[in-house]
């Protein structure tokens, strides 16, 4: 394994001691996740109670997606330029704000604006949370620390998820207060925890506050950040089939929405179960290799739907295959980003590379619709394990690729790559 600015990449088992500030702020990441019960639901919102058509709720949606899309990256940016704390507090009140004035709004025109409103707040949080378990966890425990984040905060998932089920039916509107309420739940944590008051972040070596204007353009130079944005791109386009492509095959194979349900189910549980019980296995290995496997395991899970059809067992079996792959894959993804970060730059780092996932929203229900017109379930399946098997050999070309940097390579244009604890 290389030396110098690359070792941050070995694999380091360590204890999660982490200072009880982490806990409160995975603790508020929970009951935020609770409650974010607006976002599976929306279209269905716009169809039963707004009496939308389905060509003005795609409207809606694509604003949505749209507003995701450039959410993160400008919460990123704000993480680092006024603080994790303010940017928590800003995006958390924005957003339940938004949620309560969403059911006083009819017009499509109001509506989606407020969705796009929606897309920019609701995932805006996510820099500054993992910013700051950078900046309080000590390097050796922060695959652990962000490991036991995406676990807890799939708990949430999957509590939002039987919340929504409960009142969707009968009380759909509700979900909009509920969703204000979880996200106010969080700022109230933040305020009172005082999570974030005290700044812990410095320069890397060789950095200053005077070159903050050069941040972007040495973010855009760095070639593994680039790398790894791209091929998470890429694993997204194929997961998030199963928000856009699996719902529309099922039906398509005469199974009913509870069938879905079922499906979503088995990954919330999958995930809980899942994640702990792989620790140990991961914890011995370069996180970039654990994303390689993750996305081999998503590709194998894509495809397993193939042979699913018209049975909801070779669905559930097919979401266990795919539930693994994200497991292993944003279990340790993170580890990755924030090794290639600058301590300075952290959020804006986070930011962009979590735009992947609004923008993955806006192109895979594109790929899907498109494969389903062209060749149906069996085609959309083959577009959905492409990126993901893709992604792997990516991945593993990455991995190999920092074990062995080119040495013709320049220190200072690589200055980046250096982490603050080197």
């Amino acid at each position: 394994m290389a030396h110098g600015k690359h070792a941050v990449l070995e694999p380091q088992p360590a204890p999660l001691k982490a200072p009880g500030l982490y806990w409160l702020l995975v603790a508020g990441l929970t009951i935020c996740r609770s409650g974010c019960v607006v976002v599976p639901f929306l279209s269905l919102y716009l169809v039963r109670q707004q009496h939308f058509s389905a060509q003005d709720a795609a409207q809606v949606s694509a604003a949505f997606g749209a507003g995701w899309a450039i959410g993160p990256a400008l919460a990123g940016w704000l993480a680092d330029r006024i603080g994790r704390r303010t940017t928590l507090l800003l995006t958390l009140s924005g957003v339940a704000a938004v949620y309560l004035t969403m059911p006083t709004l009819d017009g499509l025109t109001t509506l989606t604006v407020a969705a796009a409103a929606v897309g920019l707040l609701f995932d805006a949080p996510r820099p500054a949370v993992l910013a700051l378990v950078a900046d309080m966890v000590p390097a050796a425990a922060r695959g652990r620390a962000y490991a036991r984040l995406y676990w807890a905060s799939n708990i949430g998932a999957g509590v939002a998820g039987g919340v929504g089920a409960l009142l969707a039916d009968a009380h759909i509107t509700t979900l909009f207060y509920v969703a204000a309420t979880s996200n106010t739940a969080f700022a109230v944590t933040v305020v009172f925890c005082k999570i974030g008051a005290t700044p812990a972040v410095r320069p890397s070596p060789g950095h200053s506050t005077s070159r903050r204007p050069a941040v972007y353009r040495d973010m855009f130079r760095n070639k593994p950040f680039l790398a790894l944005t791209g091929l998470t791109l890429l694993f997204l386009c194929g997961y998030q089939q199963v928000l856009f492509g699996l719902p529309v095959a099922m039906d398509r194979d005469g199974l009913s929405p509870s069938a879905y349900g079922i499906i979503n189910l088995i990954n919330a549980v999958g995930v809980v179960a899942l994640q702990p019980l792989l620790q140990p296995w991961t914890d011995r290995r370069a996180p970039l290799v654990v994303c390689a496997a993750g996305a081999l395991a998503l590709a194998a899970g894509m495809g397993s739907n193939l042979g699913a059809q018209q049975s909801i067992v070779g669905y559930s079996l097919a979401a266990i295959v795919w539930t693994l792959g994200e497991v292993l894959y944003f279990s340790s993804v993170m580890t990755v980003v924030e090794s290639l970060a600058p301590a300075e730059a952290r959020g804006r780092y986070t930011g962009v590379w979590a735009s992947t996932m609004g923008i993955s929203a806006l192109i895979a229900p594109l790929v899907s619709s498109t494969a389903l017109d062209l060749g149906g379930t069996a085609f959309m399946w083959t577009t959905s394990t492409a990126p993901a098997a893709a992604a792997a050999l990516g991945l593993i070309a990455l991995q190999r690729h920092v074990d062995n940097p080119p040495a013709a390579v320049p220190e200072p244009a690589n200055r980046d790559l250096v982490p603050a604890s080197a």
